[in-house]
């Protein structure tokens, strides 16, 4: 015979199991979909998104950054010459100023051309600079959201992911120093699902066309390293699995086709450039530091010695991801993903390439396949930047099979405070590596004249520069007719195929 305070206890531990598994099922799983279910995603989602907003602002002081420091100067003045062009509409060839030897604007790989510099015309460069962040911060957003969406995942296991992709070491560093063009690295996610889709078996007929526009896009953000790193990558992903050579030949392809606008002006002012090669990571312990150690020494981040000879600055190697970071890759990355047979059958060719990136990464080993006849091989002079692109890899891959471990287990408190607080924790360390790169960036000075990037006219870019105008006039009616030639040939297929259904 139950007692009232039997029965209260009944109560309370029935009511303390519905809400483990409430919560269980919003935080770790796809909760079903109802009204109030769908509400509560989208308000997590948008404080998550509003989170990423604010951390970006906050790290460029708002657009309102000095530009006498490393780079920002010359992205300054570059986004100064597109304001003028837009105001006077006219073509910004040539430019007051000279980087990298040459004063031809169109033939600066680095520049940004996406549709949104168009708000220049209304805005100070300054804002444009907080405004053109947020804009592909927003796109970098949409598509962690394709990867959750594609891969289920829970909320947990998307703002895993959405912290070590938008905070890492690598993208906060190179932008806190004013390394304007990597606002292309917001687009890599795509990248990366492209791949996955790839060695999952997506064989379909729009696979090649896909990887063109993610390709495409990142050009177009004068994300020339980025770029490069995409195609060392998927060049190593053929060579291991011939049948994917298709698809990516002719995706790489049109791209590059597409792109002429960017790639044949560039080529042609800075074909006898010569890019002093800074090499990789050094040592195993300068790559451990660089996955897990902040360092507060301005002098050790801009100028890390490590040896008489050889001097380059951290945000060079720095992929900060922390400790508690590092150790959810290499147990969800890696452990659980070599035990469960599934794992080795979808994306073991994925570990070859990847592991010949890491490789790549270190001392001078990239500096002799820089040499070979290959195109565009010898544009990336710091091979220690390479990382960023397997460990976005395995970022993905740990999310996927930490979801995986979430679908097979039960409601528990012990679960869902362990991997909260984890999730909690590694955003803090990340916060507190923001931090000190803020700092660092705000006490970064460079002499008035001595901005970096200034060098005089190359005596190769002067000898071209009759055929520079008709190069840049040539290259974009290619990307043009290029472009309107597929948009034909697509509609003209579909509508062919429709035929054959009726």
């Amino acid at each position: 015979m139950s007692t009232p305070i039997n029965s209260l206890k009944e109560k309370l531990y029935l009511s303390q199991q519905n809400l483990k598994n409430v919560l269980f099922a919003f935080l770790f799983r796809l909760p079903p979909e109802t009204p109030v279910s769908k509400i509560g995603s989208f308000l997590f989602l948008a404080i998550t998104y509003l989170a990423g907003v604010f951390h970006w602002a906050w790290l460029i002081n708002y657009g309102k950054v000095q530009h006498r420091y490393i780079d920002w100067q010359m992205f300054h003045d570059f986004y100064q010459v597109t304001q003028n062009a837009l105001i006077e509409k006219s073509i910004p060839y040539f430019m007051p100023y000279n980087y990298k030897g040459t004063n031809q604007f169109l033939a600066v790989p680095a520049t940004d051309l996406f549709p949104s510099i168009y708000l220049l015309k209304f805005l100070s460069v300054e804002d444009f600079f907080l405004t053109q962040l947020i804009v592909v911060y927003s796109l970098g957003f949409l598509s962690c959201l394709w990867l959750k969406r594609k891969y289920q995942w829970s909320l947990v296991s998307f703002v895993a992911f959405f912290l070590l992709f938008n905070f890492n070491g690598h993208i906060t560093s190179h932008l806190a120093v004013g390394h304007w063009s990597w606002i292309a690295y917001f687009l890599l996610p795509f990248f990366v699902g492209w791949v996955l889709s790839l060695v999952e078996g997506d064989d379909s007929g729009s696979r090649p066309v896909k990887l063109t526009f993610v390709l495409c896009g990142i050009l177009l953000l004068g994300g020339l390293h980025p770029f490069v790193w995409c195609l060392l990558f998927l060049l190593l992903l053929c060579l291991f699995r011939k049948r994917y050579w298709k698809p990516i030949s002719t995706g790489v392809a049109l791209a590059l086709v597409f792109s002429t606008y960017r790639i044949l002006p560039a080529a042609i002012t800075f074909w006898d450039y010569k890019n002093p090669f800074m090499y990789g990571f050094p040592t195993s312990s300068v790559f451990w530091s660089a996955l897990t150690g902040i360092y507060q020494s301005p002098g050790v981040i801009l100028d890390m010695r490590y040896s008489e000879e050889l001097s380059m600055p951290w945000w060079e190697v720095d992929h900060y991801i922390s400790i508690l970071g590092l150790g959810f890759l290499l147990y969800f990355g890696f452990w659980r993903r070599w035990r469960e047979a599934e794992a080795l059958t979808d994306y073991r060719v994925l570990n070859i390439p990847m592991l010949l990136i890491t490789v790549f990464s270190f001392g001078a080993i990239f500096g002799y396949v820089s040499h070979l006849p290959l195109p565009l091989i010898s544009v990336e002079r710091t091979p220690s930047r390479f990382l960023i692109l397997p460990l976005l890899i395995l970022f993905a891959l740990s999310c996927i099979w930490m979801q995986k471990m979430f679908d097979r287990s039960r409601s528990s408190w012990s679960v869902q405070i362990l991997t909260i607080t984890g999730i909690a924790f590694e955003g803090v360390f990340l916060m507190e590596h923001s931090s000190v790169w803020y700092a660092h960036a705000s006490r970064i000075q460079l002499a008035a004249g001595l901005l970096q990037g200034i060098e005089p006219t190359s005596d190769w870019a002067k000898s071209v520069e009759g055929y520079y105008v008709p190069v840049v006039q040539v290259s974009y009616l290619i990307s043009l007719i290029a472009l309107l030639a597929f948009v034909a040939g697509s509609i003209y297929l579909k509508r062919k195929a429709r035929r054959k259904e009726a």
